[in-house]
Protein backbone atom coordinates (compact mmCIF):
# COMPACT_ATOMS: atom_id res chain seq x y z
CA UNK A 1 0.00 0.00 0.00
CA UNK A 2 3.39 2.41 0.55
CA UNK A 3 3.57 2.18 -3.42
CA UNK A 4 3.09 4.72 -5.87
CA UNK A 5 3.65 4.35 -9.25
CA UNK A 6 4.82 6.86 -11.75
CA UNK A 7 1.88 8.34 -13.71
CA UNK A 8 2.21 9.44 -17.18
CA UNK A 9 0.75 12.50 -16.84
CA UNK A 10 2.69 14.18 -14.06
CA UNK A 11 6.06 15.70 -15.45
CA UNK A 12 6.99 18.12 -17.08
CA UNK A 13 10.16 19.21 -19.60
CA UNK A 14 12.49 22.47 -19.71
CA UNK A 15 14.23 23.66 -22.28
CA UNK A 16 15.83 26.55 -21.22
CA UNK A 17 18.52 29.07 -22.30
CA UNK A 18 21.14 31.29 -20.77
CA UNK A 19 20.23 34.28 -23.11
CA UNK A 20 17.47 35.38 -21.20
CA UNK A 21 13.86 36.58 -22.85
CA UNK A 22 13.97 37.37 -26.23
CA UNK A 23 12.87 36.08 -29.86
CA UNK A 24 15.46 33.12 -29.47
CA UNK A 25 14.28 32.13 -25.94
CA UNK A 26 13.91 28.01 -25.73
CA UNK A 27 10.41 26.97 -25.42
CA UNK A 28 8.31 27.42 -22.32
CA UNK A 29 7.29 24.28 -20.36
CA UNK A 30 3.54 24.97 -20.76
CA UNK A 31 3.98 24.34 -24.15
CA UNK A 32 5.06 20.65 -24.49
CA UNK A 33 2.88 18.93 -25.11
CA UNK A 34 4.12 15.05 -25.25
CA UNK A 35 7.30 13.83 -25.05
CA UNK A 36 9.11 10.12 -25.18
CA UNK A 37 10.98 9.03 -22.01
CA UNK A 38 14.65 8.62 -22.81
CA UNK A 39 15.90 5.07 -23.96
CA UNK A 40 19.00 3.59 -25.36
CA UNK A 41 20.14 0.39 -27.15
CA UNK A 42 23.38 -1.80 -26.62
CA UNK A 43 24.61 -2.55 -29.54
CA UNK A 44 26.19 -5.91 -30.04
CA UNK A 45 29.25 -8.14 -30.96
CA UNK A 46 30.00 -11.60 -31.75
CA UNK A 47 33.08 -13.90 -32.45
CA UNK A 48 32.47 -17.21 -34.52
CA UNK A 49 34.05 -19.96 -33.21
CA UNK A 50 33.81 -23.46 -34.84
CA UNK A 51 30.42 -24.55 -35.06
CA UNK A 52 29.14 -21.73 -32.28
CA UNK A 53 28.72 -18.16 -32.41
CA UNK A 54 29.38 -16.31 -29.14
CA UNK A 55 27.96 -12.68 -28.22
CA UNK A 56 29.31 -9.61 -26.65
CA UNK A 57 27.53 -6.69 -25.30
CA UNK A 58 29.44 -3.29 -27.54
CA UNK A 59 28.27 0.11 -26.96
CA UNK A 60 25.70 1.99 -25.74
CA UNK A 61 23.55 4.43 -28.47
CA UNK A 62 21.45 6.62 -26.97
CA UNK A 63 18.13 7.00 -28.92
CA UNK A 64 16.47 10.15 -30.37
CA UNK A 65 13.65 12.33 -27.79
CA UNK A 66 10.39 12.67 -29.99
CA UNK A 67 8.85 15.94 -28.63
CA UNK A 68 5.15 17.07 -29.37
CA UNK A 69 4.62 20.76 -28.63
CA UNK A 70 1.49 23.13 -29.24
CA UNK A 71 2.27 26.05 -31.72
CA UNK A 72 1.06 28.89 -29.55
CA UNK A 73 0.30 32.54 -30.74
CA UNK A 74 2.21 33.99 -28.47
CA UNK A 75 4.83 33.63 -27.83
CA UNK A 76 4.68 31.97 -31.70
CA UNK A 77 6.12 28.61 -31.25
CA UNK A 78 7.34 28.63 -34.63
CA UNK A 79 8.75 31.48 -34.82
CA UNK A 80 11.18 30.20 -32.27
CA UNK A 81 12.25 27.36 -33.43
CA UNK A 82 13.07 29.11 -36.92
CA UNK A 83 14.94 31.69 -34.68
CA UNK A 84 17.14 28.95 -32.90
CA UNK A 85 17.57 27.74 -36.06
CA UNK A 86 19.16 31.00 -37.36
CA UNK A 87 20.99 31.23 -34.25
CA UNK A 88 22.45 28.07 -34.83
CA UNK A 89 24.47 29.42 -37.99
CA UNK A 90 22.07 28.60 -40.80
CA UNK A 91 20.96 31.08 -43.29
CA UNK A 92 18.61 31.08 -45.80
CA UNK A 93 19.88 30.75 -49.35
CA UNK A 94 18.52 34.79 -50.05
CA UNK A 95 21.10 36.06 -46.66
CA UNK A 96 24.19 38.04 -47.90
CA UNK A 97 27.03 35.48 -47.27
CA UNK A 98 30.61 36.28 -46.66
CA UNK A 99 33.39 35.18 -49.03
CA UNK A 100 33.91 31.57 -47.94
CA UNK A 101 30.97 31.03 -45.43
CA UNK A 102 29.41 27.86 -45.54
CA UNK A 103 25.87 28.60 -44.11
CA UNK A 104 24.47 25.40 -45.10
CA UNK A 105 25.77 23.61 -42.04
CA UNK A 106 24.34 24.37 -38.57
CA UNK A 107 26.86 23.94 -35.26
CA UNK A 108 25.79 21.54 -32.65
CA UNK A 109 27.58 24.34 -30.47
CA UNK A 110 25.21 26.79 -31.30
CA UNK A 111 22.11 24.22 -30.89
CA UNK A 112 23.41 23.24 -27.46
CA UNK A 113 24.75 26.53 -26.21
CA UNK A 114 22.63 28.77 -27.00
CA UNK A 115 19.05 27.34 -27.84
CA UNK A 116 17.77 24.05 -25.60
CA UNK A 117 20.24 24.56 -23.28
CA UNK A 118 20.35 21.38 -21.23
CA UNK A 119 16.65 19.77 -21.80
CA UNK A 120 15.39 18.20 -18.35
CA UNK A 121 12.31 15.95 -17.91
CA UNK A 122 11.11 15.93 -14.46
CA UNK A 123 8.76 12.81 -13.01
CA UNK A 124 6.25 13.99 -10.27
CA UNK A 125 4.48 12.13 -7.92
CA UNK A 126 0.83 13.12 -6.62
CA UNK A 127 1.97 16.41 -4.25
CA UNK A 128 4.46 17.64 -7.34
CA UNK A 129 7.74 16.74 -5.89
CA UNK A 130 9.98 15.80 -8.06
CA UNK A 131 10.28 11.88 -8.15
CA UNK A 132 13.40 11.76 -11.17
CA UNK A 133 14.61 13.63 -13.74
CA UNK A 134 16.61 12.83 -16.86
CA UNK A 135 19.05 15.79 -18.33
CA UNK A 136 19.89 15.70 -21.83
CA UNK A 137 23.75 16.72 -22.81
CA UNK A 138 24.89 18.39 -26.12
CA UNK A 139 21.16 17.93 -27.21
CA UNK A 140 19.75 19.58 -30.83
CA UNK A 141 16.94 19.69 -32.65
CA UNK A 142 17.07 16.62 -35.58
CA UNK A 143 14.21 17.30 -37.19
CA UNK A 144 10.96 19.74 -36.65
CA UNK A 145 7.36 18.98 -38.09
CA UNK A 146 5.52 22.41 -38.49
CA UNK A 147 2.05 20.55 -38.51
CA UNK A 148 -0.81 20.68 -40.79
CA UNK A 149 -3.40 22.86 -41.18
CA UNK A 150 -7.01 21.43 -42.18
CA UNK A 151 -10.36 23.47 -42.50
CA UNK A 152 -12.13 20.71 -41.27
CA UNK A 153 -10.40 20.44 -37.58
CA UNK A 154 -10.92 22.30 -34.80
CA UNK A 155 -7.71 20.86 -33.02
CA UNK A 156 -5.01 22.62 -31.69
CA UNK A 157 -1.80 23.26 -33.95
CA UNK A 158 0.98 20.68 -33.43
CA UNK A 159 4.71 20.92 -33.76
CA UNK A 160 6.50 17.39 -33.96
CA UNK A 161 10.25 17.88 -33.47
CA UNK A 162 12.96 14.85 -33.03
CA UNK A 163 15.75 15.81 -30.44
CA UNK A 164 19.41 14.38 -30.59
CA UNK A 165 21.46 13.65 -27.71
CA UNK A 166 24.95 12.44 -27.09
CA UNK A 167 23.75 10.84 -23.45
CA UNK A 168 21.62 11.51 -20.64
CA UNK A 169 21.91 11.07 -16.42
CA UNK A 170 18.97 10.20 -14.57
CA UNK A 171 18.70 11.35 -11.12
CA UNK A 172 16.30 10.17 -8.39
CA UNK A 173 13.89 13.47 -6.35
CA UNK A 174 16.53 13.03 -3.47
CA UNK A 175 19.81 14.54 -6.00
CA UNK A 176 21.06 10.98 -5.71
CA UNK A 177 22.32 9.78 -9.48
CA UNK A 178 21.10 6.33 -10.87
Amino acid sequence: PGTEPKRGYRWIMRMNTNDGPGPGRALESYLIKRTSRPSWTLTESQHVFLNHTFYYPGRVQYNELSVQIVDAVNPNSAVRLMNMLAASGYRTPDAAAPAGADYATVSKDGWSGNNLGQPEIVQLDEAGEEVESWRFYNAWIKSCTLGDLDYTSDELLNVDMVIRYDYFKIAHGDGANG
